[in-house]
């Protein structure tokens, strides 16, 4: 009987083993995710140059959209702030995701550039 139990709570984990480390749940097998994971949404087939064009467009896009709406909101009262928020938080992580392939892109140009030939 372990503690859970003596205090009359379940337990939250399946106990096995030593009683006191709880049993991670097992990855699904490969043929149970089929048809739950997408290949068709990537940019295969593109450059390296197409694919950060392509995410600085987007990112750009979404950076604008709360400016936008948060204009219409103010001068037809149609726009819901909560889209605002919403819009605002996006760009938000839009720009964090920029920010750190830029600086990753830095990063891997300084190592290449002080490898020795």
């Amino acid at each position: 009987m372990n503690s859970f139990d003596q205090q009359g709570l379940a337990s939250p984990f399946k106990m096995q083993g030593y009683g006191s480390f709880p049993v991670a749940p097992g990855l699904p097998d490969a043929k149970q995710l089929h048809g739950h994971v997408s290949t068709s949404g990537g940019v295969s087939g593109t450059s390296f140059g197409d694919t950060i064009s392509q995410m600085l467009n987007k990112a750009n896009a979404a950076m604008g959209t709360p400016e936008r709406l948060s204009i219409e909101a103010v001068q037809t009262g149609k726009v819901d702030i909560h889209e605002v928020m919403i819009a605002l938080g996006k760009s938000e992580v839009a720009f964090k995701l920029i920010t750190s392939v830029s600086q990753k892109i830095v990063g891997a140009f300084e190592k290449l550039s002080s490898m020795q030939v």
